[in-house]
């Protein structure tokens, strides 16, 4: 029995893949309408094909891979493909709608690789950021609410991979609130782009705007700043996640390049009177949590006031709302700012 017990474990490391293991197979949502629902189903499967081989592409190599294979016609687009699963579909006289599994050969798929010196570079990962925003029917904007079912679906939908991209939903935490604002996130500037992205660490951010008015998601990357939408007309918040997948894509050569813009810094003199010494304390612990906040130094300290410096290099309205949330108030007053 022992014997029998550990020849299975020995077949089950063999046969399944090693965490992180390239996948050479992608689920893809295709909905295509022609002149008849023949005609639907064949583009329908070329597209699928199209995407699935440029998602495996994008797990294993780069960008540039994709596109240079993306040139490629319909029919020599087969030769990579080894096999092509319905999961689902529905038609009708003119339309044809699929999850569909396609499978790409390994083998075939790396040959070509290297004969047109294109790189490979397995399990290269990138983390990118999804926002899920919620326009209601009022045309109001909820991000941090207990109501945004949008949002819900991705927390529910945990360890969301496309490609070579893990895709985390947005976190509830002060850092993330005070870096942009949730009805501005949309249309968020470069230098909110690269605190949000620097603070969670990612290559990446992609804004979901989920409209109850449109039925439609708005999907804008940054920082490219591209803009497409997406009918879920009848669709549950959670499948229409799986809608918006195909709209994520390689970001890291883009995004590295934005966020090594340099940021001009600053050394900022300030005075804060303070009733007890905990309270400067507390100040100064959170003024070295905030991401654009460095090298905070007393330069005196006497009668219950301290006069000190700082190294800023973000956006002075944000810093005045991350202390405004804790109690405090900065304000200018002649060549130093004062916080009270």
């Amino acid at each position: 029995m022992k014997k029998f017990i550990l020849g299975c474990l020995l077949w089950l490391v063999m046969v399944l893949p090693a965490a992180g293991d390239p996948l050479y197979e992608a689920d893809v949502n295709v909905d295509i309408t022609a002149e008849n629902v023949a005609v639907a189903k064949k583009q329908a499967m070329a597209k699928a094909v199209r995407d699935g081989l440029n998602e495996v592409i994008l797990s294993i190599s780069t960008a540039q891979s994709a596109e240079e294979i993306g040139k490629l016609n319909d029919n020599q687009l087969q030769h990579f493909i080894s096999g092509v699963m319905v999961l689902m579909e529905k038609s009708s006289d003119v339309r044809y709608i699929a999850d569909l599994r396609v499978s790409v050969n390994e083998e075939v798929l790396k040959a070509y690789l290297q004969e047109n010196n294109l790189p490979l570079v397995v399990g290269e990962e990138q983390n990118v950021l999804a926002v899920p925003l919620l326009e209601k029917e009022d045309g109001s904007i909820d991000l941090w609410g207990d109501d945004n079912i949008w949002r819900q679906a991705f927390q529910q939908r945990r360890d969301i991979r496309k490609g070579n991209l893990a895709i985390h939903d947005i976190e509830k935490n002060l850092g993330n609130i005070t870096a942009v604002e949730a009805v501005r996130i949309f249309d968020m500037t470069d230098a909110e782009y690269n605190d949000l992205a620097a603070f969670n660490n990612v290559t990446g951010i992609y804004v979901l705007k989920y409209s109850l008015k449109d039925n439609k998601v708005y999907i804008k990357n940054f920082p490219e700043r591209e803009v497409f939408e997406v009918d879920v007309t009848g669709v549950t918040p959670a499948e229409a996640i799986d809608k918006v997948l195909p709209f994520f894509k390689d970001a890291k050569k883009a995004a590295s390049v934005a966020m090594e813009m340099p940021q001009v810094e600053e050394k900022i003199e300030a005075v804060y009177t303070y009733p007890k010494l905990g309270n400067w304390l507390a100040l100064k612990r959170l003024l070295e949590t905030y991401p654009q906040v460095g090298e905070v130094k007393v330069v005196s300290m006497a009668n219950g006031k301290v006069h000190f410096s700082f190294i800023f290099s973000g956006v002075w309205e944000k810093l005045q709302t991350h202390l405004a949330m804790s109690g405090y108030n900065l304000r200018q007053e002649g060549g130093y700012y004062a916080i009270y």
